[in-house]
C-alpha cells in the first residue's frame, strides 16, 4: 500500500500497526521535516539508476545554411531607425560577404524613400525588394511598403501582409522565416518604437544564430531594442560603433569555428558536457550532437574563440560561462498556436471529447504541458479550453501543469506579459477575449492565468505529473537521442490515464514505441495511450541519489540569485517536509504546488479560482481555513485527520499549516502540508484510542459545532437576504460595465491603430527629415554649383514673376533680393533683344524650350535657354532662364571659323584629291566596301565623280581592281600607311595614292591623298617615244653631218673656209635641236626657228632683216630640214646677197595654205638692195642648190623655186604640215 502511495505520490509518515492505525502520530509529525527527505531520497533510488552515455557521433556539425547561400544579416528597426540605418552602414566594410536584409515598418500609402537613402551610405548595392530576387553577398536588400518579407532558398520572397494594419510584425516574421530556413545566421535590432522582433530574435538564437541589440540609451525610440535585450537571448548591446566591430569579428569568426574537424572535436566536446553537468547538475550527454554543437559555437562566437579545446578551458576557468551555456542550451522557442492547424485538430479530436465526456467522470480534467519555455503554449491550451466550454456551454473543470526548466522562461510565463507583437499569431478576438492591453504589452487575463500552474520540473530527472489526461510535448524531443526519446514516451505513457492523450511537435512521433501509443492524427502528432496493466513507473533518465541531492541544492542557489522569493521558500520547505504540499499567500492564493498535491485538489464547476480554499477537496477546506487564519497570524497549525474519499479509496487526511516570513517584510506565506493517515475505517476502540479516547471531549466538540451549524443558518439566511439586494444592483452595474467594456475594447483598438500608425509615421519622418538634409545637401551644392559656373540663372513662375535668380543674374536684369514676388516685366535689361516676355510665355504655351545667342550693350555674348519648370509630379509651374557667357566662346568660335575658311581654303585649294573613307571589313576582300565620308573639291577634278559622300566604291565604281580593297584592308588591320601608284581602269585614270589611318575619326577610317598621273604617265609614254625617236634622229642628223662632211671641197676652198662652212651647218642644226627640246621633241615653233637660224646674221626686226607669219608647229623632221635650208639660204645672203652689205634687206614671210583639205606651209624668202648678182653667175649644182631642192622635195616633201634677179636672191618653199 505505501509503495503504491508512494508511486501516486505519497509517503510513509511513521510505523502501521496491525490494526492499519498510525502507532506514533502527535509530536512525530513536528518532526516530519527531520524523515521525510531520507524517504524521499530512498524511493527515488528505487525508481532511477544513474547512467552516463556519451556524446554520439550520428550528427557532426549543426545545420547550418549550404555553401551555395548567401549569409543572411536581417536587420530589424522602427521609429528612429532610419538614422541608425544609415550610421551602421556608413561603418560596415562591403566585403564582409553578408546579404543585409533591412526590416522597417513602412507606411503603406507613401512610397519608401529608405532605398535611395542607404545607397549614399555604403558602395554596397542596395536594391528595394521586388518579386523574388536571389540573394547576393554584400548587397543590401530593403523592405518595400506594405509588404512583407520571408526567406526561400536563396531567395527572398516579397507577399502581401495577411494581417491587418496595426497588428503586423514584419520583422519578427522575417527573423523566423531566417532561423527556419537558414538554421542559423545574424539578426540586429535597432531603435523603434513597439516589440516587434522580440519573438524572432528567439528563433534565431535557437537556431544557433547571433544576435545584437542597440544600446537603448543611445536608440532614439529604445523600445524594440529594450524587448529584444528583455528576451535574455541578444549576445551583444552596444552603440552603432562597437556593435559594428563585434559583427565584423563574429563574421570572421565563423568560418573558422565552422571549419572544425568532427573527429578531433569529439572529446573537447564531451568535456564540456561533462564540466557543465558537474557545475549545473543536468547532463546533456544525451542531447543531439548537432543541439549541443550549435549552441557551443554560437557562444564560442561570442567570446571570440575559434578552438573548441580553447573554450573547454575557458568554461572551466570562468563559472558564469558555464552559466551562459546552460541558459543557451535552455533557449527553446515557442509561440501562441503554434502550427495553427495541429492546434484545430486537437481540439477536434482532444479537447471536445475531453469535455463531452466530463459529466462521466469524478476527477477535473488534468493537463501536463513539458518543457512550456514562457508559457505562449500553455496559455494556447487554456484559450482552446475556455473557449470550447463556451461554445459548448459546459462548466468543467480543468487544470493545466506547465513545466520547464528554464527559471528565467518560467518568470516570464508566470507572469504572464508578453510583446505586442503577438498579435501576428494571435486573433483580435482572442486577444480583446484573454488578453488586456497594457500599451507595449499584452497580459494574460486572470481566468486564463487562474487554471494554469507553472512548475519547475526536469522531466528527465523529476517524478512526472500524474493521472493525465493530456501531455503536450512539443519540440522537445528533437534535441535528444533516440533512446533517450524512447525512455521520455515510456514516462508519458506512465502518467497519462489509460486512453490520454499525447500531443507533439511537427518534427516528432512516437511511432517508434507503439506498445504504447496508437496515432490519432499523424499529420497533426496526435497520439493516442493504448491501455496496459499496472506496472511500476519507468526509471527516470538522468536521476541517481547523488545527481538529485547536488541538483536541488544548486536549484536552490540558482533560484536564490535569481530573487525569485516564493519558489526558493518553497525548494527549501521541499527539503524539509517531503509530503505534498501547497505554498500560499495570506489570502490563500496558491504560488507553488509539490508535484503530488494536486490529489487534493478538486474543481467541482464554474470559473477556477486561484485561492486554495476554494479548490481544495470539500472535506479539508473548513479546517483550512481556520488554520490559514492561524498562519497569517504567525501560529501554525495541526488539523485532525478527516475522512477523504478518493477515487475507489478513503483516506484519513490530517493538514500541517506553518508561516513561512518573507524576510523583513511583514508579509507571510503559509506552507500547507498533506499528511496521510492511512486507510479510513468504521469508529472503533482503536480508533478512539488512536485518538486519545476522551469521548467528554469530544461531545463538547459536537455540541460546540451544532451551535455553530444553527449560527450558520441564520447567517446564510442573512446574507441570501443581502445577496438578492446585491444582484439587482450588480445587474445593474455588469450592464455599465458592458457597456464601458465595449467602448473600451473600441478604444484599444483605435490606440494600436494609432500606435501603428504613429511608428510608420516615425520611419516617414525619418525618411523625410533624411531626405530633407540630402535636399538642404543638395541645395547647397547647387548654389556652389552655379556660383562656380558663373550661370546665371533666372526662375519665373506661371505669372513670370521672379521666384530665385543667381548673382550673374542680377546684374543683367538689375533686380535685388526685394524683388522677388515681383514680374520680370517691371525691370530692365542690359541684353539687345527684346523679345524675352515672349518666348517666356511661348514656352509655358507651347512647353518646348528655346535657345538663342544674343548680346548685351557692353559687348557681351551669352547663350539663353528658356525651358519649362517641371515639378516632380510633371506639373508645369513657370519657366527657367540660364544665361551662359559665350563671349569667349564666340571669339574661339569666330577664331574657329576662319581658321575652318582657311583649312577649307587649303583643302579645297591643293591640286591633290582627299578622301575620307569608311572601310567595312568583310569576311573577305570580296565582300568588302569603302565608303566615301568626306571629299575636297580636287576629288571631282582627279576623278570625275561627284556627290559621293555617303556612298561606296561598289556602288560608284562597280569593277574597282581587288588590290585597292587589300591595301585598304591592310591599313586598318595594321594601323601603317601605304604608298601606291596604279592604274583605275573603270575611270581611264593613273593615281599615285598615300593611304594612312586616321585616328579619333570614327571606327575603321582612313585617309587617302592623292593625285591623277595620267597626262605624267603619257608624258612619260611620249618621252619614252620621243627618245627613242630622238635617237633616231640624232642618228639621222648624224647621217647629215656624215654627209655634208663626206661632201667635195672645192679646190679653191681653204681648210678654214670648210671648216666655218661646215661648224655654220652644224650649228643651224643645233638651233632647231634647241627649238625641239623645248618641246621634248614633240614640234618646233616656225617663227622660233627662223629668228634663231638668222640670229647670227643679224637680229630680226631691226630694220635689215623682217619676219613675219603665223604660228606653225614644225614636226622635228621638218624643223632640222628647214633649219639647214634657212642656214644656206642665211649664208649665201651674208657672203653674196643683202646681208653682205649694210644696205641691203632681207624679208622671210609665211602663210598657212589649205588645199584640197590639207594644210600647208609657203615660206618667202625675198632679198633686196644687196650687191648686184649675175643670175648666170650662180652654181646649179652647188651644195646650198643642191640641199634646197633635196630637202624640199625629200625631207619637207614639199617644193623649193629659187630666183635670182637684180635686186637678190628670191625663194619660195612650200611644204605640207604635219
Amino acid at each position: 500500500m505505501f509503495r503504491q502511495s508512494a508511486r501516486a505520490g505519497g509517503f510513509q509518515l511513521g510505523e502501521r500497526g496491525a490494526g492499519g492505525g498510525l502507532q506514533r502520530w502527535g509530536p512525530e509529525l513536528r518532526d516530519l521535516s527531520f524523515k521525510c527527505v531520507p524517504d524521499v531520497l530512498e524511493c527515488l533510488r528505487a525508481f532511477a539508476a544513474e547512467r552516463e552515455a556519451p556524446l554520439e557521433n550520428s550528427e557532426t556539425l549543426p545545420p547550418e545554411a549550404t555553401r551555395d547561400n548567401t549569409p543572411v544579416c536581417a536587420i530589424g528597426a522602427s521609429a528612429g531607425g532610419v538614422k541608425a540605418l544609415r550610421s551602421l552602414f556608413r561603418q560596415l566594410p562591403d566585403d564582409l560577404g553578408l546579404a543585409y536584409v533591412v526590416i522597417v515598418h513602412l507606411s503603406p500609402e507613401h512610397p519608401s524613400l529608405l532605398a535611395e537613402i542607404l545607397s549614399g551610405c555604403t558602395r554596397m548595392p542596395v536594391h528595394q525588394v521586388e518579386d523574388t530576387p536571389e540573394l547576393h553577398p554584400d548587397c543590401v536588400y530593403v523592405i518595400p511598403p506594405d509588404k512583407e518579407l520571408v526567406i526561400d532558398g536563396n531567395n527572398i520572397h516579397a507577399r502581401d501582409f495577411t494581417e491587418a494594419r496595426g497588428r503586423r510584425a514584419p520583422v519578427d516574421l522575417f527573423f523566423r522565416s531566417v532561423a527556419s530556413a537558414r538554421g542559423d545566421g545574424m539578426a540586429i535590432v535597432l531603435s523603434g518604437a513597439g516589440a516587434d522582433g522580440s519573438i524572432g530574435v528567439r528563433a534565431i538564437a535557437e537556431a544557433g544564430g547571433v544576435v545584437f541589440a542597440q544600446d537603448p540609451a543611445e536608440a532614439e525610440f529604445g523600445a524594440m531594442p529594450q524587448n529584444a535585450i528583455a528576451t535574455g537571448v541578444v549576445n551583444f548591446v552596444a552603440s552603432i560603433s562597437p556593435l559594428v566591430e563585434r559583427m565584423v569579428e563574429v563574421a570572421k569568426s565563423k568560418e573558422a569555428v565552422r571549419s572544425l574537424d568532427a573527429d578531433s572535436s569529439a572529446n573537447d566536446l564531451r568535456r564540456i558536457v561533462a564540466f557543465l553537468r558537474a557545475r549545473t547538475g543536468h547532463d546533456f550527454s544525451s542531447y543531439k550532437r548537432a543541439t549541443v554543437m550549435r549552441r557551443v559555437l554560437r557562444r564560442m562566437q561570442v567570446q571570440r574563440i575559434t578552438t573548441l579545446a580553447a573554450y573547454g578551458e575557458f568554461v572551466r576557468s570562468a563559472p558564469e560561462e558555464a552559466q551562459e551555456l546552460f541558459g543557451d542550451l535552455l533557449i527553446s522557442v515557442t509561440q501562441f498556436f503554434r502550427d495553427e492547424a495541429h492546434f484545430d485538430a486537437l481540439k477536434d479530436r482532444v479537447i471536445v471529447p475531453l469535455l463531452q465526456d466530463a459529466s462521466n467522470r469524478s476527477e477535473d480534467i488534468r493537463i501536463w504541458s513539458v518543457g512550456c519555455a514562457t508559457g505562449e503554449e500553455a496559455y494556447s491550451l487554456a484559450i482552446t479550453i475556455l473557449e470550447e466550454t463556451d461554445r459548448l456551454r459546459l462548466n468543467v473543470p480543468f487544470q493545466i501543469f506547465a513545466s520547464d526548466l528554464d527559471e528565467g522562461a518560467l518568470g516570464t510565463a508566470r507572469e504572464g506579459r508578453y510583446p505586442k507583437s503577438i498579435a501576428a499569431d494571435v486573433s483580435q478576438q482572442r486577444l480583446s477575449r484573454f488578453f488586456v492591453d497594457e500599451g507595449t504589452h499584452f497580459r494574460i487575463r486572470k481566468e486564463v492565468r487562474d487554471v494554469v500552474l507553472f512548475a519547475s520540473h526536469s522531466v528527465l530527472k523529476d517524478p512526472p505529473f500524474m493521472r493525465l489526461d493530456l501531455i503536450t510535448c512539443r519540440n522537445l524531443m528533437i534535441y535528444l537521442e533516440r533512446m533517450l526519446q524512447s525512455q521520455l514516451l515510456n514516462l508519458m505513457h506512465y502518467a497519462l490515464n489509460p486512453n490520454g492523450y499525447l500531443f507533439l511537435g511537427s518534427a516528432e512521433t512516437a511511432d517508434a514505441t507503439s506498445e504504447f501509443f496508437t496515432p490519432l492524427d499523424r499529420d497533426a502528432r496526435i497520439y493516442r495511450a493504448k491501455p496496459t496493466g499496472r506496472r511500476n513507473m519507468p526509471a527516470l533518465p538522468h536521476v541517481s541519489a547523488e545527481d538529485l541531492s547536488r541538483s536541488r541544492r544548486k536549484q536552490i542557489e540558482a533560484r536564490r540569485s535569481r530573487h525569485d522569493v516564493p519558489i526558493a521558500l518553497h525548494a527549501e520547505a521541499l527539503e524539509s517536509a517531503a509530503p505534498p504540499s501547497v505554498l500560499v499567500d495570506e489570502s490563500a492564493q496558491i504560488l507553488h504546488l509539490s508535484p503530488n498535491a494536486g490529489r487534493y485538489i478538486l474543481h467541482s464547476s464554474g470559473t477556477f479560482s486561484g485561492r486554495l480554499t476554494d479548490v481544495v477537496r470539500p472535506e479539508l477546506r473548513l479546517d483550512l481555513k481556520i488554520a490559514i487564519d492561524r498562519a497569517a497570524e504567525g501560529l501554525p497549525s495541526l488539523t485532525h485527520p478527516v475522512q477523504v474519499d478518493f477515487t475507489g479509496e478513503a483516506r484519513r487526511v490530517a493538514m500541517q499549516i506553518s508561516p513561512v516570513p518573507v524576510g523583513d517584510n511583514a508579509t507571510r506565506r503559509a506552507l500547507v502540508l498533506f499528511l496521510d493517515a492511512g486507510q479510513a475505517q468504521a469508529d472503533g476502540p482503536e480508533q478512539e484510542e488512536a485518538f486519545g479516547g476522551d469521548n467528554t471531549e469530544e461531545r463538547r466538540l459536537h455540541a460546540e459545532l451544532k451551535a455553530a451549524q444553527q449560527a450558520l443558518v441564520i447567517s446564510r439566511a442573512e446574507h441570501e437576504t443581502a445577496i438578492e439586494d446585491l444582484r439587482a444592483a450588480n445587474e445593474e452595474l455588469q450592464s455599465t460595465n458592458e457597456e464601458y467594456r465595449s467602448t473600451s475594447e473600441e478604444l484599444e483598438t483605435s490606440k494600436e491603430e494609432l500606435q501603428s500608425m504613429n511608428e510608420e509615421l516615425q520611419t516617414v519622418n525619418a525618411e523625410l527629415k533624411s531626405k530633407l538634409e540630402s535636399i538642404s545637401t543638395a541645395h547647397s551644392d547647387l548654389q556652389n554649383l552655379t556660383s562656380a559656373t558663373e550661370i546665371g540663372t533666372l526662375f519665373l513662375d506661371a505669372k513670370l514673376r521672379i521666384r530665385i535668380f543667381t548673382p550673374p543674374t542680377a546684374d543683367l536684369f538689375n533686380i535685388t533680393e526685394m524683388d522677388v514676388g515681383r514680374p520680370i516685366t517691371d525691370f530692365t535689361h542690359r541684353l539687345s533683344h527684346d523679345e524675352i516676355e515672349g518666348e517666356a510665355r511661348r514656352v509655358l504655351r507651347d512647353l518646348s524650350p528655346i535657345e538663342t545667342e544674343l548680346q548685351s550693350r557692353d559687348g557681351r555674348w551669352f547663350m539663353m535657354r528658356i525651358r519649362p519648370y517641371r515639378t516632380v509630379e510633371d506639373r508645369i509651374e513657370g519657366v527657367v532662364l540660364t544665361f551662359v557667357d559665350i563671349t569667349r566662346r564666340r571669339e574661339s568660335e569666330h577664331q574657329l571659323e576662319s581658321s575652318r575658311q582657311e583649312y577649307e581654303m587649303l583643302f579645297n585649294s591643293i591640286d591633290e584629291g582627299f578622301s575620307m573613307l569608311e572601310v567595312c571589313l568583310g569576311e573577305g576582300d570580296a565582300e568588302t566596301d569603302i565608303r566615301f565620308i568626306e571629299v575636297n573639291a580636287a576629288f571631282a577634278r582627279q576623278t570625275g565623280l561627284a556627290d559621293v559622300e555617303g556612298r561606296t566604291t561598289r556602288e560608284l565604281v562597280p569593277d574597282l581592281e581587288a588590290h585597292w580593297y587589300e591595301v585598304c584592308t591592310r591599313v586598318v588591320r595594321t594601323s601603317g600607311s601605304e604608298r601606291i601608284e596604279g592604274l583605275v581602269a573603270p575611270l581611264g585614270r593613273f593615281y599615285e595614292c598615300y593611304v594612312f589611318p586616321v585616328p579619333n575619326a570614327g571606327e575603321n577610317r582612313i585617309g587617302c591623298l592623292f593625285r591623277d598621273i595620267s597626262e605624267r604617265k603619257r608624258t612619260e609614254q611620249r618621252q619614252d617615244m620621243l627618245t627613242h625617236e630622238l635617237s633616231h634622229r640624232v642618228k639621222n642628223t648624224l647621217a647629215v653631218v656624215q654627209a655634208i662632211a663626206r661632201r667635195p671641197v672645192k679646190p679653191d676652198m681653204s681648210i678654214e673656209d670648210f671648216r666655218k662652212t661646215f661648224v655654220g651647218r652644224i650649228r643651224a642644226l643645233s638651233h632647231a635641236h634647241d627649238q625641239l627640246l623645248d618641246t621634248r621633241w614633240e614640234s618646233a615653233e616656225l617663227g622660233k626657228l627662223v629668228e634663231a637660224t638668222l640670229k647670227t646674221y643679224g637680229e630680226p626686226g631691226d630694220g635689215r632683216i623682217q619676219c613675219s607669219g603665223p604660228d606653225i608647229l614644225l614636226s622635228p623632221r621638218q624643223a632640222l630640214c628647214l633649219a639647214l635650208v634657212l642656214h644656206e639660204l642665211g649664208t649665201n645672203a651674208a657672203k653674196y646677197g643683202a646681208l653682205s652689205s649694210h644696205e641691203g634687206r632681207l624679208s622671210v614671210t609665211w602663210t598657212i595654205e589649205r588645199k584640197e583639205g590639207v594644210s600647208g606651209a609657203h615660206m618667202t624668202w625675198c632679198e633686196r638692195d644687196g650687191p648686184p648678182i649675175d643670175p648666170g653667175a650662180a652654181p646649179e649644182n652647188g651644195f646650198g642648190m643642191q640641199l634646197l631642192k633635196q630637202a624640199a622635195a625629200f625631207e619637207l616633201g614639199g617644193t623649193v623655186d629659187v630666183v635670182l634677179g637684180a635686186e637678190g636672191l628670191r625663194a619660195a618653199i612650200a611644204f605640207p604640215l604635219e
